[in-house]
């Protein structure tokens, strides 16, 4: 993976879909593994999406 990816923004969002199958449990843990990493912050598409305080700006 590139460091520097079409962007100057040092934050990087994981978003990872965290659904009822076996792969979101995989996903989710993927995420917060490279949370816990530093490598970047956890997200929600749907607090995003949604226009949620604390997700857009």
């Amino acid at each position: 993976m590139t460091e520097q990816c079409c962007t100057t923004n040092s934050q990087v969002m994981i978003l990872s879909c965290s659904g009822g199958s076996n792969v979101g449990q995989l996903s989710n843990q993927a995420a917060v593994e490279l949370t816990r990493e530093g490598r970047g912050k956890m997200f929600c598409l749907v607090g995003i999406g949604g226009g949620l305080s604390g997700f857009v700006q």
